[in-house]
């Protein structure tokens, strides 16, 4: 950074942040970035694509007392709704990540959408609470398996420098998604009623499969081919003196890993290419991944307590403030908006400091947002005034948001590009084993801590929930512990993902350590 002059000619030596300046050099970056990469259509897709599933599980809990009533079920098994839903497509997402790992994804994508939205409109026309029940069930299988598809084509199509802020914009759609399904399930569940709720899903899926089908290309595959070659060329100092001065054409994680000498754990190299490999055989490759492991439980935590908060959130402000259940929505999405903005500024926080040398910084961020996290929501429990409550919960939203663009693009910088489906098939499938126990255990302990077990003066309506919301902080703290031991073994696996890559590789282009 050059010396900026003072008006008396002589040199600032210490330069100080102005905020606005800050700003505007962010936006800058982000409009230059689209400008380069031409696939803001891919990511809007993707984005409303990967909404589908928090675009169900919000519909439902925003016509949820609706729900309640008319199939005549109480919060146990309304929340057994949401659990099928999300077993089932914890089960769907291992066959359909195997399937988008050997053959073309957006063909496979549009399908699973067109699945998705006839199960809507059965859940519309459900003659009872058994019907609601298997629609949900195959809404669950479709939604959610479409997760290792859209894993897959992201990796292909950004590189690791750029992949936090592509997953920021693409799991903004699930956020996204969520609040679109509260403000449209609450607007035509007040016109009409809860049946219609899921025709109108089900009519905008159908013309979402219909875009994706004429507006996205299938991405090649070899690109991460190309960028391990940077880092096994023989030539390092070449490779180096090629990349290193021209901004444009850095490698950062592969130019960092080379000036680190960062070695990759030889006998996790893989000698060929994993794509036909029996399931069992790629299953064992991925979960002995020690970052894998970790962030996958990582995320699994975070989930765990989002499908709480998306599944009883608005049940909870009806009771705690005694609003209407539009008027519920209203706020609960206008707090969700920090998650827009929390999984945005991650993102390119985390791709910032990467392009600065920190291979780390996905590990850093998401384990500070996980922190965060905890005592932003325990202050919006803790207040008697609607607008306090609405600004700690949009603060706790953009903390538990900001964990998933950099969880998203930090197991796809660790694993080889031909296992990607596979192994987000089964992270999703380990991930909503755990989160389907969700809207079950907050309901449970809503039950078993209803406001007629409690004799204290400050008890109020929703204590219940908000007990819940409470109690399952711990699993927030967790993850944020789980993310900082993942510092030690994120680079090394890292190196041996981009040595991996090289399916023909002499001992001399190894410089690992066993």
């Amino acid at each position: 950074m050059k010396d900026v002059p003072r008006s008396d000619g002589s040199p600032h030596h210490h330069v100080h942040l102005n905020p606005l300046r800050l700003i505007h050099t962010l936006l800058h970056q982000e409009k230059h970035w689209l400008n380069t990469i031409p696939r803001p259509r891919a990511i809007i897709l993707l984005a409303l694509t990967q909404g589908l599933a928090s675009l169900n599980l919000a519909a439902l809990g925003t016509v949820a007392p609706s729900l309640e009533s008319s199939l005549h079920i109480g919060n146990i098994a309304y929340g057994l709704l949401s659990t099928a839903s999300i077993l089932t497509g914890a089960a769907a997402a291992l066959p359909v990540g195997i399937l988008g790992d050997r053959h073309q994804r957006v063909p496979l994508l549009t399908k699973l959408i067109l699945l998705w939205a006839l199960a809507m409109l059965f859940s519309g026309i459900s003659p009872g609470f058994d019907w609601f029940l298997i629609t949900q069930m195959l809404a669950g299988a479709a939604g959610v398996s479409v997760g290792p598809i859209i894993a897959s084509i992201s990796g292909d199509l950004f590189p690791p420098s750029w992949r936090g802020r592509a997953f920021g914009l693409i799991v903004g759609g699930e956020l996204l998604g969520a609040g679109i399904g509260m403000i449209l399930a609450g607007t035509v569940n007040t016109l009409a009623n809860w049946r219609m709720v899921f025709v109108v899903l089900a009519a905008m899926a159908i013309l979402l499969a219909y875009f994706l089908w004429k507006g996205m290309r299938e991405p090649e595959r070899d690109n991460m081919n190309k960028l391990a070659a940077e880092l096994t060329r023989k030539s390092t100092k070449n490779a180096s003196a090629t990349s290193g001065p021209n901004p444009k054409t850095k490698r950062y994680l592969v130019d960092d890993i080379r000036k680190k000498s960062i070695k990759p754990v030889q006998k996790r190299i893989l000698p060929e290419d994993p794509t036909r490999w029996h399931w069992f055989r790629a299953a064992r490759t991925i979960l002995g991944i020690p970052s894998n492991l970790i962030l996958i439980t990582a995320s699994s935590a975070g989930y765990f307590y989002f499908t709480g908060l998306l599944a009883f959130g608005i049940l909870y402000l009806t009771q705690r403030f005694h609003i209407n259940t539009m008027a519920a929505s209203t706020l609960f999405v206008g707090a969700g908006l920090g998650g827009i903005g929390g999984v945005v500024a991650s993102g390119w926080i985390a791709d910032f400091l990467l392009r600065k040398g920190l291979i780390t910084a996905r590990i850093w961020v998401t384990g500070i947002a996980f922190l965060l996290t905890i005592p932003f929501f325990l202050l919006a429990l803790h207040t008697n005034q609607q607008v306090l409550e609405f600004i700690w919960l949009f603060m706790g939203s953009a903390a538990l948001g900001a964990t998933n663009p950099t969880l998203d693009a930090a197991r796809l910088d660790i694993m080889h590009s031909r296992l990607w489906g596979r192994a987000e098939g089964i992270r999703i499938s380990l991930r909503y084993i755990l989160e389907a126990a969700a809207p079950f255990a907050f309901g449970w302990v809503s039950t078993h801590f209803s406001q007629s077990y409690c004799h204290l003066q400050h008890c109020s309506d929703g204590y219940g929930l908000k007990v819940s919301f409470e109690i399952f902080t711990v699993v927030l703290f967790v993850a944020t512990l789980l993310m900082l031991s993942a510092i030690f073994t994120y680079p090394r696996d890292v190196a041996t993902a981009l040595f991996s890559q090289q399916v023909q590789k002499s001992p001399n282009d190894l410089q690992s350590d066993g």
